[in-house]
């Protein structure tokens, strides 16, 4: 396309439909586009020449696309609203005259789908004719609203009163509980009021016979320093660290303990000991 100023333009070879109220520039990129040139040389080569500055000459993009050029200027240099005609005050970049004229050609394009769709009602089974663009209708009418309503009520009253409860203080603990009490404090409750019916007193008492016990001075597993407790608490060790470390070690002795115990002897019993020969 760079052939000299005074030679005719020629056509390019792929053309394309300009659209009514679309602009010069954007048919110029839709044409630059189809036939696999860049915007900017396209747009400047349209220019007047030698220059080739400004805006582009409607008789060159005329030539090139093969369009009479008033009929090219009308559909890409129109001057009213696309949607009710009236004059747009000489702005070209605008396709309508106000937001309601814009908003009235986006329905346009696009309307709202009218599809229906047949539900039953959930409580009598009434077929309804609803939209499915936004609307969520379930009962026929208020009074099938109401009775749905008291239905689930009634049913979910029938459910808690099938489910277990606490055996202190009667509160439901859910489908398919295994616990007996609601809480630590029913279960503590539930404790004295046993140690109670058996006839000792509410809680255990220390046995006054028993020496007291005294604060550790060191750590029982890394003999460390050991800090008192606070409110006259008994510790043993002196961080979380060590107190899960013993009780690990703990709980292998007691293992190891148990499999000794456990272990089978190779000595055969004293009740079926053989007698050597000749011996009676």
């Amino acid at each position: 396309m760079s052939s000299p100023d005074n030679r005719p333009l020629a056509r390019l070879p792929i053309q394309v439909r300009p659209v009514a109220g679309e602009r010069a520039r954007s048919f110029i990129v839709r044409l630059a586009a189809a036939n696999h040139l860049k915007a900017d040389h396209l747009r400047t080569f349209l220019c007047e020449p030698p220059l080739h500055r400004g805006r582009p000459s409607w008789s060159r993009l005329a030539a090139v696309t093969g369009r009479d050029p008033d009929a090219l200027r009308e559909i890409l240099d129109r001057t009213h609203c696309a949607e009710c005609g009236k004059p747009t005050l000489g702005i070209s970049h605008k396709q309508t005259c106000s937001q309601a004229c814009r908003q009235k050609a986006y329905r346009r394009r696009h309307p709202k789908p009218n599809r229906q769709q047949t539900v039953a009602c959930q409580f009598c089974g009434r077929k309804l004719i609803i939209t499915t663009h936004g609307e969520t209708r379930r009962w026929c009418s208020a009074g099938c609203r109401q009775k749905g309503y008291r239905q689930r009520q009634r049913e979910r009253a029938e459910a808690l009163a099938t489910q277990p409860t606490c055996d202190e203080c009667g509160t439901p603990l859910g489908p398919d509980s295994r616990r007996r009490w609601c809480s630590k404090i029913c279960g503590h409750r539930a404790y004295i009021r046993r140690r109670i019916e058996r006839g000792e007193s509410p809680l255990p008492t220390p046995d006054p016979k028993a020496p007291p016990r005294e604060q550790p001075t060191t750590c029982a597993y890394c003999s460390g320093p050991l800090p008192p407790g606070r409110k006259n608490q008994i510790r043993l060790t002196c961080s979380t660290t060590c107190r899960t470390k013993l009780y690990h070690r703990r709980k292998e002795e007691r293992l190891a303990r148990e499999r000794a115990h456990h272990e089978p002897t190779n000595r055969p019993c004293s009740a079926f000991t053989a007698i050597p020969r000749g011996e009676s």
